[in-house]
């Protein structure tokens, strides 16, 4: 199950919630003030190994010793 991220626009506090897919478009409550008036955020996607052109660099590996992050 995927993490997604939340903000509720009431009292505006970030929270974090394990969703299956086939509940992905439903709006949790807010944990804080239980308000339903809550948004899904954009997140960041983490990349490995991956190139700067978004193209698999063969000469990095996700378990080098960078740690695997570009």
């Amino acid at each position: 199950m995927p993490i997604y991220e939340y903000e509720c626009r009431e009292c505006g506090e970030p929270f974090e919630k394990m969703v299956r897919f086939s509940e992905a478009d439903l709006l949790p409550a807010c944990p804080k003030c239980a308000s339903n008036d809550t948004r899904k955020k954009i997140s960041a996607v983490a990349s490995f190994g991956v190139s700067g052109y978004g193209v698999l660099d063969s000469s990095s590996s996700s378990c080098g010793s960078s740690g695997g992050f570009t």
